[in-house]
């Protein structure tokens, strides 16, 4: 006794009142859900966190093959930049990708595609970004049925619609007003309801 391993007694423990109230505070989920989830979460990481390549894994099993997509997911489920995901910051993110309202799914995307985390996306970031994309999925297509024969014609295209200061990069304010101007994002934000 006395000789707890850290991340591993943290997995085995409950989920105390405090932590309850604050997932209830900062998720969409009802308490049976957190509870429920947590349960779950302790089972599949006997050390009550999730690594980068665990987490890399789950995502190839979900259809995302590319490494740097897997990261970008990766980077903006790490709230707190430690390389690990724990339960909070997983409830958190799910809770914004499943049950977000369209202002946090926003906010969500634009950590996901500012790279540097500088507070702009810049066009080089938006490019690597799509040549991923257009790596898993070809041709890229909008939910309007308009093609894109590279990542640059989209680029091009997102950052005359969004870059409303012409400064060369997108800071959040622009991105959540264009983007609440381009039906093919609003209906990406209703992917994941």
């Amino acid at each position: 006794m006395g000789n707890a391993q850290g991340p591993t007694a943290a997995a085995t423990a409950a989920l105390n009142k405090a932590e309850l109230e604050e997932l209830l505070a900062h998720t969409h989920f009802g308490p049976s859900e957190i509870k429920s989830m947590y349960k779950q979460f302790q089972r599949e990481t006997p050390h009550g966190v999730i690594g980068k390549a665990a987490f890399r894994e789950v995502m190839k099993q979900m259809g995302v093959v590319d490494e740097f997509l897997q990261d970008l997911i990766f980077r903006v489920f790490d709230e707190n930049r430690d390389g690990m995901i724990n339960f909070r910051e997983f409830a958190c993110a799910l809770s914004v990708m499943t049950r977000g309202n369209p202002d946090e799914k926003l906010e969500f995307a634009f950590q996901m595609y500012d790279l540097d985390g500088n507070g702009f996306i810049s066009q080089d970031e938006m490019t690597k970004i799509l040549q991923s994309f257009y790596k898993l999925v070809g041709p890229l297509v909008t939910f309007s049925g308009r093609k894109y024969d590279s990542p640059a014609q989209l680029v091009q295209e997102f950052f005359d619609q969004m870059d409303a200061n012409h400064d060369g990069q997108i800071s959040l304010e622009e991105y959540k007003e264009g983007a609440l101007k381009n039906p093919d994002i609003i209906q990406g934000l209703k992917l994941f309801n």
